[in-house]
């Protein structure tokens, strides 16, 4: 599976036990309301990890809310912080009408290599009654002694009441991983100009740079397990990144860049579609979306450079 980063410039768990590079898309739950018009699964806590504002766990209507619980498998990490969307994001009137997480409880869990499990994290976490991301801080905790990852689960211990519907509905979580810099690749681009091929913006070198007709402009990024993609603007005399869609599988993210043409890394974030940063497979391909206009009218990219989470990238 590729993960796409297209630049276009003209837009104005199953199974929990698991070994680092195996994580598979999905998430476990304690319970979840079945719409059979909607699909069995549609409701179910993997709606809460697929990067999708109009769906969302929601519990069972005769549910009391505290205690239903929602996990994931982790890959080997380190995990530092919960991001979160505690209630019916879909509109305004959603919002409201169900209940909102008001305080959850987040247990971690760790493999060895014989698959013991062991608990290596517990804390309790209270949330704002307000629409959007909420990032909260987790103690450190390392998951995965050797080849396996471990997992996290959310348990609901209180909530904010609905005004029209008694069942809890969570629209999105991720784990949100330690971060590391790796030496970039790219395994295939567009056409480049000559003398400006996709290596000149993994020299570590700021004056050379990758050059590119902007419109349809897109290069493969032959990294995995990335939680960010940077670039480094080739100065005022190219076009520079200012709107970029990285796509991973079905899901995708979209990043609009600062203008900097000092030198300066500007970072797009990679969709994570399995509840954790770094959790995009494959080899992300990029396409920009718009760009600021430069005194010639070609893309130029001086350096590029990638961050990930977990042992997927090494």
């Amino acid at each position: 599976m590729k993960c796409l980063l297209r630049i276009s410039p003209f837009l104005g768990l199953g199974a929990l036990l698991l070994m680092s590079g195996d994580a598979l898309a999905g998430a476990r739950q304690s319970a979840f309301k079945v719409d059979s018009n909607k699909g069995k699964n549609y409701y179910s806590g993997t709606a809460a990890i697929d990067g999708k504002m109009d769906t969302a766990w929601t519990v069972p209507g005769e549910s009391e809310n505290k205690g239903e619980w929602v996990e994931i498998a982790l890959p080997h990490s380190d995990l530092d912080k919960l991001a979160i969307i505690g209630g019916n994001a879909a509109n305004e009137k959603a919002w409201t009408d169900y209940p909102r997480l008001k305080q959850v409880r987040v247990d971690v869990y760790s493999l060895d290599d014989d698959q013991n499990e062991k608990q290596v994290g517990s804390t309790t976490l209270d949330l704002q009654d307000k629409a959007g991301w909420q990032i909260l801080d987790l103690p450190d905790a390392k998951v995965g002694e050797g080849m396996f990852g471990g997992r996290m689960r959310i348990t609901v211990t209180d909530v904010y009441p609905g005004e029209d519907f008694p069942n809890l509905a969570l629209t999105e979580f991720k784990a949100v991983l330690k971060e590391f810099d790796l030496p970039a690749k790219v395994s295939e681009s567009g056409a480049p100009l000559e003398g400006h091929d996709s290596a000149m913006m993994l020299d570590s070198n700021p004056k050379t740079f990758f050059a590119t007709t902007a419109e349809g402009a897109a290069f493969t990024i032959g990294n995995s397990g990335l939680s960010q993609i940077g670039f480094v603007n080739a100065g005022k005399d190219y076009a520079r990144p200012k709107k970029v869609e990285i796509t991973c599988g079905t899901v995708s993210a979209t990043t609009e860049l600062a203008d900097d043409i000092k030198g300066g890394t500007v970072w797009a974030q990679v969709p994570a579609f399995n509840g954790y940063t770094g959790g995009a497979f494959g080899e992300p391909v990029v396409t920009v979306l718009e760009v600021y206009p430069g005194t010639n009218p070609q893309l130029g990219v001086a350096e590029l450079k990638v961050k990930a989470t977990n042992a997927d990238a090494l």
